[in-house]
């Protein structure tokens, strides 16, 4: 009697065995597999999130199918603890393993809010402009001159930790006029040298 109880164990061990090893491959596979986006995302990731809260955000948008196993593959890969924060542009069809690298990996931020100082010769003006996520073209959301009233765009923009800020030089431009332009751009600490 003790060796049909053994070799029941013995035999549920390696169909349990051989159901987990299928689960895994599943897993891996669904991990790596095309994702369900229709269309070109933006992702915003802010300090201090996990990887929790953006799975969340990524199963509300439709980036992903499972928000667990998108965890489970972060935490797999080494990968878990590595997040920036940013703005990334998820492409249309991304994988589950594509996000993971595109949101850990750092470096510029790939879409989202910029601010452009454009210093020209006859006259300096600021831009905000916003990635349009479907055709991945900059949209221009305001514009100003430097000194005049601010638009709301721009104070909300400044304000964001994600903004990027440029500033784009004309040619022909004095060496003068740059530092007079520069003096506008109110995102710069310090004093211009004497």
């Amino acid at each position: 009697m003790w060796r049909h109880i053994a070799s029941n164990a013995v035999t549920l061990l390696l169909v349990l065995m051989f159901l987990a090893g299928g689960v895994v491959l599943w897993g891996r596979e669904e991990y790596s597999a095309k994702g369900p986006l229709a269309e070109q995302i933006c992702l915003k990731v802010d300090r201090g999130s996990t990887m929790r809260r953006v799975s969340r955000a990524l199963e509300e948008d439709g980036a992903i199918r499972s928000g667990t196993l998108f965890r489970l593959g972060a935490d797999y890969g080494d990968k878990a603890e590595s997040l920036k924060a940013g703005s990334y542009l998820l492409p249309e069809g991304a994988s589950m393993a594509e996000i993971t690298e595109i949101i850990t990996k750092g470096g510029a931020s790939t879409c989202g809010t910029e601010v452009v100082y454009r210093i020209g010769v006859t006259a300096s003006n600021v831009q905000v402009r916003e990635l349009d996520p479907a055709t991945g073209k900059y949209v221009e959301t305001a514009e100003f001159s430097p000194g005049s009233e601010t638009p709301a765009a721009f104070t909300k923009a400044r304000s964001d930790a994600g903004t990027r800020f440029r500033v784009a030089v004309a040619e022909g431009v004095t060496s003068w006029q740059v530092i007079e332009g520069l003096k506008s751009v109110d995102v710069l600490d310090g004093a211009s040298g004497d």
